[in-house]
């Protein structure tokens, strides 16, 4: 049940300023695939689109970053289209030496791209938006996602799931261990959300077929012989979500979590109900899960506070690492635990595109975190062989 992009659109790519074309023009970014390998110093994928920072209706008359660049009319049309009520270009594939700071653009297509993780260092998988389905016009959050593989070498995508039967696409993730994606999908016919899994090979397996929850938010322990998941009981978005373990093939399910308190009797903030537990991810020794919990839509607005909880998988016992931001989608592998964090304002009469931010962060194993700058809505650890 991760946040559409849509509804973090105030925050707008605040951290993007941050590079600079000194005093001279930019150099058009070519179309297609940029490069054919992703750099062994690279840490991280992410998408964005901060590339429309190197537009000219970016710039100041020095060729860098204005400041204002969110309001500028040419700009600001780069960035969001009001009609939509999402964002006017699409969102493109980055790498990232987490200790530099160096970014690489991987893609300038006519793709939108929702995740990116390594296969190989010439191949991707990522959870793409790359055919206009509703015929608007406009290839956007509105259209159809499918999962591909991405061969940076022959700069060619090939699709996974097309032609599959299964729509609403999310929550994917690639195993390095067992080669397969898992991730959450309706059958084309029913609006109900299972867990699947598909190989390279295009084989689709439904792992769960619970009709009295949804099944959301999924990933493989590092090992690839667990599926964590959120779990939404019925009736529909009435009670928080659960964090839930369970072996590849579906079977010995376990609920870890029972979803978090409301104490002041809050409303859904947007769709979601105070305390859900979302976004887990178990750590690379299997004993312990981290997962985001909605504690509350008031603060924080109006990205509300999603708590970074880590949970220990016997015992049941928690730790909150923070409980200030909305902290999304976390990953835990080796290097840390890598999150979404977004920042935004204590009063409603404050919401403006400059005053929220954005963030990847890292907690190392002891817990402390530094803050990369980079206006994403997701980052994944680079894993390889």
């Amino acid at each position: 049940m991760r946040r559409t992009l849509t509804s973090l659109i105030a925050i707008l790519l605040i951290s993007l300023a941050c590079s600079s074309q000194g005093n001279a023009p930019p150099t058009p970014i070519p179309s297609g695939v940029l490069i054919h390998e992703i750099p062994t110093n690279m840490d991280i994928i992410f998408d964005s689109i901060r590339y429309v920072l190197n537009d000219i209706a970016c710039l100041n008359k020095n060729y860098e970053v204005d400041k204002g660049f969110i309001n500028l009319p040419g700009c600001n049309a780069k960035i969001y289209d009001p009609e939509d009520n999402g964002l006017a270009s699409p969102r493109q594939l980055f790498a990232m030496d987490v200790e530099t700071g160096e970014v690489a653009q991987i893609t300038n297509t006519d793709c939108s791209y929702v995740l990116g993780q390594v296969v190989d260092p010439t191949t991707l998988m990522t959870l793409a938006i790359c055919s206009d389905t509703d015929n608007n016009g406009k290839i956007n959050e509105k259209d159809t996602s499918e999962l591909y593989f991405l061969d940076l070498a022959l700069g060619e995508m090939e699709c996974l799931t097309c032609n599959l039967g299964v729509t609403s696409i999310n929550n994917a993730d690639y195993s390095q261990a067992n080669k397969k994606i898992v991730f959450s999908a309706q059958h084309s016919t029913l609006f109900h959300n299972y867990l699947f899994s598909i190989d390279a090979d295009k084989n689709l397996t439904q792992i769960t077929d619970q009709s009295e929850y949804m099944d959301f938010d999924c990933s493989w322990s590092e090992d690839g012989s667990k599926i964590v998941f959120s779990r939404l009981p019925a009736p529909w978005f009435s009670t928080p979500s659960q964090v839930w373990l369970m072996e590849t093939d579906g079977t010995n399910q376990e609920r870890i979590t029972e979803g978090g308190p409301n104490p002041n009797n809050e409303e859904n903030h947007g769709p979601y109900p105070i305390g859900i537990d979302a976004d887990p991810d178990l750590s690379p020794d299997n004993k312990k899960i981290v997962f985001s919990r909605l504690r509350s839509g008031k603060e924080n607005i109006p990205f509300g506070v999603y708590e970074l909880i880590v949970v220990d998988v016997d015992t049941k016992e928690v730790q909150i690492l923070d409980s200030q931001y909305a902290n999304m989608i976390p990953q835990w592998k080796s290097n840390g635990i890598l999150i979404n964090r977004q920042i935004g304002v204590s009063n409603a009469s404050d919401i403006k595109a400059m005053n929220m931010k954005q963030n990847l962060v890292v907690y190392r194993e002891e817990f402390p975190f530094n803050i990369f700058p980079i206006g994403a809505y997701g980052g994944y650890w680079i894993e390889q062989e």
